[in-house]
């Protein structure tokens, strides 16, 4: 086996170390934003979100989580009257549960209520 010296066992330490501390740090970044980003109740048995990329959703801007719109292609959504522009309160939405519900337009499962998408209409 061979020597090794001092200075490449440190350096080689070092590295290590930090290396997992910056992994450690990022893997609990992505978890508190994923839980920060998570609507409140569960998804409900045997259903499932719909998927950003699912082509009437990518066409309609559709978002689980509003605040992710594309504002530069939605540029209504930055509006003040649209604050309180979700999927909980458009005229489509069927409430499931707390955070979930159905849509009458995206219909390739449930969405959240804390959505949007650019087909939304007040509900009356």
């Amino acid at each position: 086996m061979a020597k090794t010296s001092r200075k490449t066992f440190l350096t080689k330490s070092f590295y290590l170390v930090t290396s997992l501390s910056l992994i450690e740090r990022g893997l609990g970044f992505s978890s508190e934003v994923m839980a920060e980003n998570k609507p409140s109740g569960s998804i409900p048995e045997g259903l499932t979100p719909v998927s950003e990329s699912d082509p009437t959703a990518k066409a309609l801007g559709f978002h689980q989580d509003a605040k992710k719109t594309d504002f530069t292609l939605y540029p209504e959504r930055k509006e003040p009257q649209a604050k309180n522009q979700f999927c909980k309160h458009c005229a489509q939405y069927t409430k499931l549960n707390e955070g979930w519900g159905k849509c009458n337009i995206v219909s390739a499962g449930v969405v959240s209520s804390q959505g949007w998408c650019s087909a939304w209409s007040q509900k009356t």
